[in-house]
C-alpha cells in the first residue's frame, strides 16, 4: 500500500515504558514503509529530542495537566498540519483525545491501544467503555489485556488484536554489564534490581520488605532504577528500616539493560501490569525474574521453568524465591537460558513492527 503516515499519540514523552517503546518502534518503522509522527498531550519530554535526533517528526499539545482542555484544540491543529493517514494512540487520555478529535478535519482510521489492566481509576474504565465504539481497531499487548478490554471495557472481540511489546534482541546481546562500583555497590554481594516508574501500583513497599528480610539472612544490595510519585514514600521506608547502605536509588537510567546484566535477580512485585517491558528486557538480558502473578506475566513466565511468580501480597513467597535463586547459581542460569530462548522466538522488534504494519493495512483496506 506504499508509505503510510502514522501519527502516534501518547500522554507524554517522558522516559518510561510506553514512550520508550514508541521510540523503538519509530526507529524501525521505515523498514516497513511507515512514516511515524510522534507526539504527546503534555509538553515536550526528553524523548522528543531523542526522536528528532533519529529524524522523526514530533509535536506536543502542551497540556498543563490532565484537565487542561486547551490541548484539544492544539491536537486538532497538529492533525491538520501533519494530515496523517491514520492515528495510533496509546493510554487512556491519548485514546480519548484521538477518538474525539482525530477526525475533525477529515475521515481517517483511529487505532487505540491498552497496555495495562486498570484497577485504580474507575472513571477511566467508564470513559473507555463509553467511547470504545469510536475506535476502528484496538490493540492489546498481551492476551490478559485483550481479555480485560473485551470483558471489562466492552470492546468487540473481533476489533481487538494482540501485538506484543518488541525487543531489540541483537542490541541487547551487545550490551556490556554495568560496573557496580559506579554506584558504590560491592562486586562480591548479590544484587537485586527493580526498574520502572515509581507508581503506587508497583508495590514497592513489598520490594523493600523482601529486601529487608532477605538481607537479614544474607548480605545483599538492591538497586532501584526510576522515579515517580511514590519515590519519597519508598525513600522514607528505606531510611526507616535502616537500609540506606543496602538499597541504592539511581533515578532514571539509560543503562537499564546493562544493570539487568549486572544483577542476580529482578524483583517485580506489582499489583497490576500489562506486559511489563522491564520483565521482558530482564529475560532477554538473562537476568532471572521473580514477579507478581498478575496480568500478562503468566503468559511468559512459568514458575520452575524460566522464572518465579508469586501473589503480589505473598511476601513470604517472594522472600523464599529470592533466597532460593541467590543460593543456586545453576538454577539462575537455567531460568535465564530458557527465558532468553523463549523471547528470541517471538518478541524481536523486527517481527513486531511487521505486525503493526499488518494492522495498519487492515485499517486502511477497510476504511
Amino acid at each position: 500500500m506504499g508509505i503510510l503516515r502514522v501519527m502516534m499519540l501518547s500522554t507524554d514523552l517522558q522516559k518510561g515504558g510506553l514512550p520508550l517503546q514508541l521510540l523503538m518502534m519509530a526507529r524501525y518503522f521505515p523498514a516497513v514503509e511507515v512514516h511515524p509522527i510522534v507526539g504527546c498531550l503534555a509538553t515536550r519530554g526528553p524523548l522528543s529530542d531523542v526522536l528528532e535526533s533519529h529524524g522523526v517528526e514530533t509535536f506536543a499539545c502542551d497540556a498543563a495537566g490532565p484537565l487542561d482542555i486547551r490541548c484539544f484544540g492544539r491536537f486538532r491543529q497538529h492533525v491538520r498540519r501533519f494530515d496523517p493517514d491514520l492515528i495510533h494512540s496509546s493510554l487512556f487520555h491519548a485514546n480519548l483525545v484521538a477518538r474525539l478529535f482525530g477526525r475533525t478535519d477529515r475521515t481517517r482510521p483511529i487505532l487505540t491501544t491498552t497496555l495495562t489492566i486498570e484497577i485504580e481509576r474507575r472513571w477511566h474504565r467508564w470513559l473507555e467503555s463509553l467511547t470504545s465504539g469510536l475506535s476502528d481497531l484496538h490493540v492489546a499487548n498481551a492476551e490478559a489485556v485483550r481479555r480485560h478490554v473485551c470483558e471489562d471495557l466492552g470492546f468487540a472481540p473481533g476489533d481487538v488484536l494482540v501485538i506484543p511489546n518488541g525487543l531489540e534482541m541483537s542490541e541487547l546481546d551487545r550490551v556490556t554489564p554495568a560496573q557496580r562500583r559506579e554506584l558504590g555497590i560491592e562486586d562480591d554481594l548479590p544484587l537485586i534490581v527493580w526498574a520502572g516508574r515509581m507508581d503506587p501500583v508497583k508495590n514497592l513497599e513489598t520490594f523493600v520488605e523482601v529486601v529487608a528480610r532477605v538481607h537479614s539472612q544474607r548480605r545483599l544490595r538492591a538497586l532501584l532504577l526510576g522515579d515517580g510519585p511514590a519515590y519519597s514514600k519508598i525513600k522514607t521506608e528505606v531510611n526507616k528500616r535502616g537500609l540506606e547502605g543496602v538499597v541504592h536509588f539511581a533515578g532514571w537510567s539509560d543503562k537499564v539493560s546493562a544493570w539487568l546484566k549486572a544483577s542476580d535477580v529482578l524483583l517485580f512485585p506489582s499489583w497490576t501490569e500489562g506486559a511489563p517491558n522491564v520483565v521482558l528486557e530482564a529475560m532477554a538480558c538473562r537476568c532471572p525474574v521473580v514477579a507478581s502473578n498478575v496480568a500478562a506475566c503468566p503468559e511468559f513466565i512459568t514458575t520452575g521453568r524460566n522464572g518465579v511468580l508469586c501473589s503480589p501480597n505473598d511476601v513470604d513467597g517472594f522472600v523464599r524465591s529470592v533466597l532460593g535463586l541467590l543460593a543456586d547459581p545453576l538454577l539462575r542460569k537455567r531460568y535465564a537460558d530458557v527465558a532468553y530462548d523463549q523471547l528470541s522466538a517471538g518478541y524481536s522488534i523486527q517481527d513486531v513492527v511487521c505486525q503493526w504494519r499488518a494492522a495498519y493495512d487492515r485499517l486502511m483496506t477497510s476504511s
